[in-house]
């Protein structure tokens, strides 16, 4: 395991959101830890609370809060104690910057890209405009834009430039967090391998650490440390991504992992019958129990999460405290 610092130490967050019907339990107790200059993917399917997790990390939360506790210690402090204004003020953005879903139509249509880029850097860091254009063109070099695209409107760059200019603006304000929620996915396949290589390259030049949502493994597997599997509000399973793609432990990501198709091996894919359960009224047992092949009687409990060495966590009965199988 890597000997690097611990950058984001999540425990116990939960997030539950009011609804007429009753609590949304969107990130229900998760905990995990990672390393500065690592990549932790999250990945699962739609609905599983990926993207409640992105938000629950950077406080941007809507107006029905029921629940918002845990432990989020960020560079050594918990940041769950600072007040809104001080989060905004020294966290948000400056060290934790989010790039969010369908970002590269979040730009203004009839601002220039330089406008909108330096924006953040003038009202958080206080700096000269000209020392933010400055700035702004070193970033947009690191993500392969060239600097006069600087002065076009959005709409004339493509999706998967646009997309390179939101990337540019979280990193403006060298952020030590940043957070990227599904940046590929409205993107063609040739616009997703482009930004995954800028992506790399961000890492291995500039030691950024991110969080990376997304459903797809595969895209996952391009840049990811280590991987977090959610489901229905859950953090099933945390691992090495070295060791995660060989040798998944809980069934979901098994399954997960038997719907990818690869190319050096010819294999009959698989799916995941059934759907997930509302996360209204979760079963309060193990979650996927219902859509589980191996489910017996103890699932009807929830599960424990086990440590199966190598920094590994499980949260299944497959396992018990010592990682090994107890039932097949």
């Amino acid at each position: 395991m890597s000997d690097k610092k611990v950058m984001l130490d999540v425990k116990n967050l939960k997030l539950y959101f009011r609804t007429q019907s009753g609590p949304v339990q969107a990130v229900d107790d998760v905990s995990f830890q990672l390393k500065a200059g690592h990549t932790l993917a999250v990945v699962g399917e739609s609905g599983c609370g990926k993207t409640s997790l992105a938000k629950a990390v950077l406080r941007l939360l809507p107006r029905n809060i029921m629940t918002y506790s845990g432990s989020i210690v960020f560079d050594g402090v918990d940041i769950m104690k600072y007040d809104d204004e001080r989060f905004r003020r020294e966290i948000r953005w400056s060290n934790i910057a989010s790039v969010p879903q369908a970002s590269m139509n979040s730009l203004n249509p009839v601002v220039r890209i330089e406008d909108q880029l330096i924006e953040p850097l003038l009202i958080h860091e206080k700096i000269s405009r000209q020392q933010a254009r400055t700035r702004v063109a070193e970033v947009f070099e690191i993500v392969g834009l060239p600097v006069d695209f600087l002065q076009r409107y959005p709409f004339e760059l493509s999706g998967g430039m646009r997309q390179r200019a939101i990337i540019a603006m979280a990193l403006a304000s060298n952020p030590k967090l940043v957070v990227l929620d599904e940046p590929s996915s409205a993107l063609d396949l040739l616009s997703q391998a482009n930004l995954m290589n800028v992506l790399k390259k961000i890492k291995q030049e500039i030691n950024t650490t991110f969080i990376l949502i997304t459903h797809d493994i595969g895209t996952a597997s391009e840049l990811a440390d280590e991987i977090a599997v959610m489901y229905a509000g859950k953090m099933v399973e945390y691992a090495s991504a070295q060791y995660f793609y060989t040798d998944a432990h809980h069934p979901y990501s098994q399954k997960l992992m038997a719907s990818v198709p690869t190319l050096r091996e010819d294999k009959e894919l698989e799916f995941i019958p059934g759907q997930p359960p509302s996360l209204i009224n979760p079963p309060t047992g193990c979650r996927f129990a219902a859509r589980c092949e191996k489910k017996f009687e103890k699932c009807s409990m929830q599960p424990n999460t086990t440590h199966l060495g190598n920094g590994a966590t499980v949260q299944c009965w497959l396992f018990d405290e010592t990682g090994e199988v107890k039932h097949a």
